[in-house]
C-alpha cells in the first residue's frame, strides 16, 4: 500500500506473522514513512493473547496492508 493513498481513519487488513498468527482488521491511527500504526479491530480468535498483550495496537510495514473491503 502506498503511504499516499493511506489517511488516519482508513480502515485496512493485514498479516503480520512475527506477532500475529491469522490476518486482522484495523483502523489507522498514524502514518509513518514505511509503516503504519494501526487499532486491531477484527481478529482471529486464535490471537486473543496476542493482541491483548500488543493493546490492540500493532506497527505494520506498508507492504503488509491492504484496503478493507
Amino acid at each position: 500500500m502506498d503511504k499516499e493513498s493511506l489517511n488516519i481513519g482508513d480502515v485496512v487488513t493485514g498479516k503480520v506473522t512475527e506477532d500475529m498468527d491469522a490476518p486482522f482488521t484495523g483502523t489507522v491511527e498514524k502514518v509513518y514513512e514505511n509503516s503504519a500504526l494501526i487499532n486491531i479491530t477484527d481478529f482471529d480468535p486464535a490471537d486473543k493473547t496476542n493482541v491483548s498483550e500488543l493493546n490492540n495496537k500493532l506497527v505494520v510495514n506498508l507492504k503488509q496492508l491492504t484496503a478493507a473491503k
